[in-house]
């Protein structure tokens, strides 16, 4: 398949560039992430130590989709070290992801928005933030992009080849998150309507991939309905509790309102363009409206921007979801944010003659200047103080303690199990649940020492026994370590 990118050689500079840039910036990030994410502590490492233990049916039967721990697993035979796999992962394959990208910006606008697309991709502050993270978005980016590269190019020539790599990659990318199934979808819906035509070539390629599509929904169907297999493996997935809660809250217990629809639909668009940042979003409204006005839009861009809004609206109903869910939209939206940067150019070189390279220099500083700062500064350095503690009783504790805390990380740092706060706050409740469910520590952070002072009746009576605090930060943060 690499034989037919036809890469030429300044699709070889571009991308070398890319990739160089790419890896400098993100082993400079690196450096400054001081604590992995909640997911990656508490979700992604626990199944890849499952993996790692040999124990895989128990690591299927967890919540997380499994690619993403499994590879951590794998990659901790060569790195030691779970947590350094899984940010090892991260880096890769975010780098990889420049690839497909490039290429399809390359595919519809030529290689030099193909390059911007990747630029503006390599520089993005909460993807650069993902790619050295314990967090499965650089998987996910690769496997997407990768299959709406190869969707693009069946659309363009009509080889099956494209079409059986356009299917592998989606459901590969399922294992990491089910959206990448969108891609199948919209494909689907594609040759669909084409089938319907009169078009006997390609009701050739389309009826084959509708059977391959109609085999995947039935193997999905029967993992949903409980029982159907006797084996409830996906029914405990993530994607799928999620999707249960969703259709509940919306269709069960209240229909949702006209004024509730509107005012989610405002919330996300607003997260869009705000994850999407000021200039990259400006360019690409710029150069999605060049592409209309000229009537140079043309099918594959109609097949992206279809791609790029069912994305979007698709988040909807996940208002409180992680602004990490907008990144796919989000990079799609770019592959007209590097045209709209390759066309505003060529408007101001024939505007400002006299200096052309002050044309490419002063975009591309203020392009620096408006996403490195937020690139690049450290990551949970203002939250240190909970790492701090965590290693404190990791080493203090002579086996792997059961810790109840409103901080998860302490838990995950101190090698031990994580217990949460009862849902009432007071001390009688968290007391009483620690004693029920036989935690060794409870751990607290707060500002001041409100909730410890009210702990201290227990501490009279023996319940409870402090044995570190710890101050950290500018704020007036206080760790709280109580043995129970």
């Amino acid at each position: 398949m690499f034989k037919k990118l036809n890469l030429t050689q300044e699709d070889q500079r571009n991308l070398i560039a890319l990739l160089a840039i790419g890896l400098i910036l993100r082993l400079y990030a690196f450096s400054q992430i001081y604590m992995i994410s909640i997911d990656g502590a508490l979700q992604y490492i626990p199944v890849a130590r499952l993996f790692f233990q040999g124990e895989y049916i128990q690591a299927l039967l967890q919540r997380q989709l499994p690619l993403y721990p499994f590879l951590i697993s794998v990659f901790s035979y060569i790195t030691g070290d779970l947590e350094v796999s899984g940010q090892l992962i991260s880096i890769i394959f975010s780098l990889l992801a420049v690839f497909p990208l490039y290429l399809i910006g390359k595919s519809l606008f030529g290689p030099k928005a193909g390059l911007w697309t990747a630029v503006f991709y390599i520089f993005h502050p909460l993807m650069l933030q993902c790619s050295v993270d314990v967090l499965k978005e650089g998987l996910l980016i690769f496997l997407l992009l990768s299959s709406v590269y190869c969707s693009l190019r069946f659309i363009q020539e009509g080889k099956r080849g494209w079409l059986i790599w356009t299917i592998v990659f989606a459901i590969v990318g399922a294992l990491v998150r089910v959206i990448t199934l969108e891609v199948l979808l919209i494909i689907g819906l594609w040759l669909g309507y084409r089938a319907l035509s009169e078009r006997v070539r390609d009701r050739k390629v389309a009826y084959p991939y509708l059977w391959i599509v109609i085999v995947v929904i039935g193997i999905i169907v029967a993992f949903i309905i409980p029982g159907m297999l006797g084996w409830e493996f996906f029914v405990e997935k993530k994607p799928y509790i999620r999707a249960t809660n969703i259709f509940h809250r919306w269709f069960v217990y209240e229909w949702p309102r006209v004024s509730q629809i509107g005012a989610g639909a405002l919330t996300i668009i607003g997260k869009f363009v705000e994850k999407a940042y000021p200039l990259p979003f400006l360019l690409a409204l710029f150069g999605l409206g060049w592409r209309v006005k000229a009537q140079e839009f043309s099918a594959e861009e109609k097949y992206c921007a279809f791609l790029l809004g069912v994305l979007i609206i698709i988040f909807f109903p996940l208002l409180y979801a992680s602004d990490r869910y907008l990144l796919p939209a989000i990079f799609l939206l770019y592959l007209w944010a590097g045209f709209g940067f390759v066309k505003l150019r060529e408007l101001l070189d024939r505007r400002f003659t006299r200096y052309p390279i002050v044309n490419t220099i002063i975009p591309i500083l203020v392009l620096l200047i408006m996403s490195v700062p937020f690139s690049l500064q450290p990551q949970r350095l203002d939250k240190i103080g909970r790492k701090e503690v965590g290693l404190w009783l990791r080493e203090h504790s002579l086996s792997s303690p059961m810790i109840m805390t409103n901080i998860p990380r302490v838990a995950y740092y101190a090698g031990g199990e994580y217990l949460s706060f009862p849902l009432k706050v007071i001390p009688e409740t968290i007391v009483r649940k620690g004693k029920r469910e036989g935690a060794d520590y409870l751990v607290i952070e707060e500002k001041g020492n409100s909730l410890s002072q009210s702990l201290a009746p227990f501490e009279n009576k023996g319940d409870l026994k402090l044995v570190y605090r710890h101050p950290y930060g500018d704020k007036g943060r206080v760790i709280s370590v109580y043995r129970l």
